[in-house]
C-alpha cells in the first residue's frame, strides 16, 4: 500500500468532490474549499436571512442598484429597452409609456383617414 503522507486538496465547486487516493495517509492531510471561492463567501455577497457555510448574509438587495426611469413613445416598429440602454444603469424603476398617437384627417374622397402609430425616427 502506497505512504501517501498528508493528502491536500481544494474544492471549488457547489457540488465539487475530492476522491482522497487509495493508500496509507499520516492524518494530518486537509481538504478545503478553493481560496477563490472562500473569499467571495462574505456577509454582503449574501442575501439577507441566508445562511451559506456559517457566513450569514446582510445584503439587503439594493447594494450596487443604478436605477432610473425611463419614457418610451411607442412607434410601429418594436422596441427594446434594457436598463444599459438608458445609460450606465442595471436597473430600470419606472417605464412611462406614451399614449399610441392616434389622428383623424378628412380626405378628398370624402372620408376620414385615421392614422395610429407613429413611425420611429430615423
Amino acid at each position: 500500500m502506497p505512504n501517501r503522507g498528508a493528502i491536500t486538496g481544494t474544492i471549488s465547486t457547489v457540488t465539487g468532490e475530492y476522491t482522497v487516493p487509495q493508500g496509507y495517509h499520516d492524518g494530518s492531510g486537509k481538504v478545503s474549499i478553493a481560496s477563490t471561492e472562500q473569499a467571495k463567501l462574505i456577509a454582503t455577497n449574501i442575501r439577507e436571512g441566508i445562511t451559506i457555510l456559517g457566513v450569514e448574509g446582510t445584503m439587503s438587495g439594493s447594494e450596487g442598484v443604478k436605477a432610473t426611469a425611463a419614457s418610451v413613445t411607442p412607434y410601429t416598429t418594436s422596441q427594446t429597452i434594457t436598463p444599459s440602454s438608458l445609460g450606465d444603469f442595471n436597473s430600470i424603476s419606472q417605464i412611462n409609456v406614451a399614449a399610441i398617437a392616434y389622428t383623424e384627417n378628412d380626405n378628398a374622397a370624402g372620408g376620414v383617414t385615421v392614422t395610429i402609430g407613429t413611425v420611429a425616427p430615423a
